[in-house]
Parts: structure tokens; C-alpha cells; sequence
């Protein structure tokens, strides 16, 4: 049978296939006369050229969700939509090969923007997501499948961003997160949790009069019109089931308003019903995580669709609904710092950020954006940015100035000391030995 004959019968295939999927779906058109739609094969893929006139909603049958699905009626095959001067769906004749969903190491160096943080790996390709276009998340599972792991992860991306203040509970006294206390811009609450949550409402009580001074409505439209970096708050609580009562009804505004004010709530539990989570706080957590749950009750109670009941059993696997359609996705896998230890480790530093610190070394610990820019052969306007991220990290000192009151630049600190692998004091450091020390070690 030649190609051509197999492309036709393909074609054909899956335009009857189509078109039983949109009739069931009620989205023909009742009054439509044939033809409704015209069948084109192409080489590696077929059109149906529709009558916009024969649809019920074109915006419907566009939709993301409509698409994903009549993508998995097919096999998985890909559908592609156009809206030019009519209708087109664009279908592969065969289904795309999918990528493993192999676990692997999670890597901060490839965060997309400061306030992304990692979900996983996908058949497409690794995912990241931005804390501001998530909102406010709620994460559920069942035990020992990978939730608090994934919190690991987002904690690390954000301290690396630096551009978010973090609140955190762990539900267990701080045995979780308490590694991170005093970190960058990071609180924990190893209480009952309610001091965080107070500390949250305060500060979006403070934003929302702020907003009204500047007559603006969100955290973007407000640094545009002002000029006052306010940074993104996420509030991150593990094991909310273990929230005192009255805590709980705290989280009710928080979730319904934060967002529009750069306060953004994370809440992951196993098993979110209405026990653990109240269902007007369940209902206005705008992203959606699921591991594995037990029964297609509990998928629905956290994703409000089935789905996740259905994943394998497998630690790190989940599933999230983003832009109408369900992803499913395999998490990176975080090694967490030991208790005490900083986690503005190496890991943290990219190696293009690293030779910022080994030239400021050289330069006897300072870090003047012109001379590094100009040593390194980076951007004024990049290495102005690391530097004003890592001031607000605590990397390097405020711009110190002299008995006149002239500018003699930032200097690097204990912290950034120790994220560069050099180790010591920074005051008492010996930076002519150093800087000797980092040209013979780098050849």
C-alpha cells in the first residue's frame, strides 16, 4: 500500500473520529448543512477546514480544554488551532512521542525569572512555573509521595531569586523548615502557626493601603507607577491540617485577596476535605497540585477533576491543572541543607555569578558594578542587577561611602564568602592571599 494511500485512509480516520467527538460534545451547530467541514491531508498532518457557521461556539471548540481533550481521543496525537477566515484543526497523523518521566536532580540554574519555581519534568520538557501567575496553590497527596519535597525545591528557587520574603510552617515545630530560618528574607513559624498567618494579613492590610495612596489595583501596576520594588510574599504551610481552628479562618482573606497584593499563599496537606481545609479557602486556591491519592473522591476534592487517582504510585509523580488542561509531571529531586547549614551554598551560585565573586575577591572584597562589568566582560546593567538582588539577600553590604561622603562601592559578606566555596570571615579575610589563591586554583 503506497504512502499516500495510507495518508488518505489516515486522514479519514481521524476526520470521522473528530467529528463524533465535537457531535457528542454537543458543539455542532443544530441547523448545520453538510459540508460542515473539509478534510485536507497534508504530508504529515490532515486539516479539517471548518464552517464557522456549523459550530455551536467557536470559542468553545478553541478552547485549551476542548483541544487537550479531542488530543487524547485521538491517541495523543497533536491538534493545532487556527481562527482565519475560518475554522482549521491541524492534526498529526501519528501521536507525538512522549519524553520518560525519569526523575532528575534539580537544577537552580535554570530558573526561568527569580520568582519561578520548579515543578517538575514533563513530556515536553522541564516545568517551571511563576509564583505571580499561580496566585495562591493548594497541594495534596497522599503520604510520603513528594509534597513537602516539592516545597523544598520552591523554597531553594526563591531564596536564589531573592526577590520574595518567605513565611514558613511546617506543621512540626520547625523540623522541616526550620533550616532555613534567618536565611536570606525567611521566617519560620515553629509555633501553632497563627503568628505567621497574622504576620501575613498584617502585611497585605499594609499593601492594600499603600495600593489605594497610589491608585492601583496589583503589585506590577504598583512598582510601574511608584517605583517601589515591594517583593512578593509567599507563605508556605505544610501539613495545614494541623492548623488550630481559629488559624484556619485566618487563611479565608488571605486566599481570596492576597494575590492581587503580591501575598502569596502555599498550603499543602494530604488529603485537603473539609476537616483539613474549609471549602471557601479550598475553593479560591486558584492552582491546583495533586501526588497520587487513593480514590477519584480525593483527586476531586484537590484538582475538582479525576485524574490523579490514576497516577502511579511513585514518589515525586503528580499531576496539576495549568490553562485548562491536566499535566502530568515527574518532580526534580532536592537534596535539602542540614540543619544549621546555609542554603546560599555553591549549588546556589550559578558559574557565571561565581566569577563576579572570584573577580570582587581579587579586587580586595569589592564589588563595584563598572570595574566587575569591565573585568569580566559582563553588562553594567546585569551585574547592577546581581547586585542589587544579592544586597537584598545579604550577599553584599549596603554602598559604603568614606569620611566625604563619596561612594566606594558594596562589599562582599560572611554569607557570599561561603557560597563561593572560599569559607573565613570576610572582615578578616586576607584578599590579596585569596585572590592569589583562586588565580592558581583556576590555572
Amino acid at each position: 500500500m503506497s504512502d499516500a494511500v495510507v495518508e488518505i485512509q489516515t486522514a479519514r480516520h481521524i476526520a470521522d473520529r473528530a467529528w463524533r467527538f465535537l457531535t457528542l460534545r454537543n458543539l455542532v451547530a443544530e441547523n448545520a448543512s453538510p459540508p460542515c467541514f473539509y478534510v485536507l491531508p497534508c504530508p504529515d498532518r490532515v486539516v479539517l477546514a471548518f464552517d464557522p457557521m456549523a459550530l455551536r461556539s467557536v470559542d468553545q471548540v478553541l478552547s485549551p480544554r476542548t483541544l487537550h481533550h479531542l488530543s487524547a481521543s485521538l491517541g495523543g496525537r497533536r491538534v493545532v488551532a487556527m481562527n482565519r477566515r475560518g475554522v482549521f484543526l491541524q492534526i498529526a497523523y501519528w501521536p507525538t512521542p512522549s519524553q520518560p518521566l525519569a526523575a532528575q536532580p534539580l537544577d537552580l540554574a535554570g530558573q526561568p525569572s527569580p520568582l519561578h519555581v520548579p515543578i517538575g519534568l514533563t513530556r515536553r520538557g522541564p516545568l517551571w512555573l511563576s509564583l505571580m501567575e499561580m496566585d495562591s496553590v493548594l497541594i495534596g497527596g497522599s503520604r510520603r509521595m513528594g509534597k513537602t519535597r516539592l516545597l523544598h525545591g520552591w523554597i531553594q528557587a526563591l531564596l536564589r531569586g531573592g526577590e520574595a520574603v518567605l513565611l514558613l510552617w511546617d506543621g512540626k515545630g520547625g523540623v522541616e523548615f526550620g533550616r532555613y530560618a534567618g536565611k536570606g528574607s525567611v521566617t519560620v513559624d515553629r509555633s501553632d502557626g497563627r503568628e505567621m498567618l497574622a504576620a501575613g494579613a498584617a502585611e497585605m492590610v499594609r499593601r492594600a493601603d499603600l495600593f489605594r495612596q497610589a491608585g492601583v489595583t496589583a503589585l506590577p501596576e504598583y512598582i510601574r507607577r511608584t517605583g517601589d520594588r515591594l517583593p512578593a510574599m509567599a507563605l508556605i504551610l505544610d501539613e495545614v491540617a494541623f492548623l488550630p481552628e481559629e488559624a484556619q479562618g485566618a487563611l479565608v482573606d488571605l486566599v481570596a485577596r492576597g494575590g492581587a497584593f503580591g501575598v502569596h499563599p502555599v498550603l499543602a496537606t494530604q488529603r485537603p476535605d473539609a476537616q483539613a481545609v474549609r471549602a471557601l479557602v479550598r475553593t479560591n486556591l486558584s492552582t491546583r497540585i495533586a501526588f497520587p491519592v487513593p480514590s477519584v473522591h480525593d483527586s476531586l476534592i484537590i484538582l475538582g477533576r479525576p485524574g490523579a487517582e490514576k497516577l502511579p504510585k511513585q514518589a515525586g509523580r503528580l499531576m496539576l491543572v495549568w490553562s485548562g488542561r491536566l499535566v502530568e509531571a515527574q518532580a526534580f529531586q532536592v537534596s535539602l541543607p542540614e540543619e544549621g547549614d546555609r542554603p546560599e551554598t555553591a549549588v546556589l551560585l550559578t558559574r557565571r555569578e561565581r566569577r563576579l565573586v572570584e573577580e570582587a575577591v581579587r579586587q580586595g572584597g569589592w564589588f563595584r558594578v563598572r570595574d566587575l562589568a569591565e573585568a569580566t566582560g559582563e553588562s553594567r546593567d546585569w551585574v547592577n542587577e546581581v547586585a542589587r538582588r544579592w544586597e537584598r539577600m545579604g550577599y553584599l553590604t549596603g554602598v559604603q561611602v568614606n569620611d566625604r561622603g563619596h561612594r566606594l562601592g558594596r562589599r562582599v559578606t560572611d554569607v557570599l564568602m561561603r557560597a563561593a566555596g572560599f569559607g573565613g570571615q570576610a572582615e578578616e579575610a586576607d584578599w590579596a592571599d585569596l585572590g592569589r589563591r583562586r588565580e592558581e586554583e583556576s590555572g
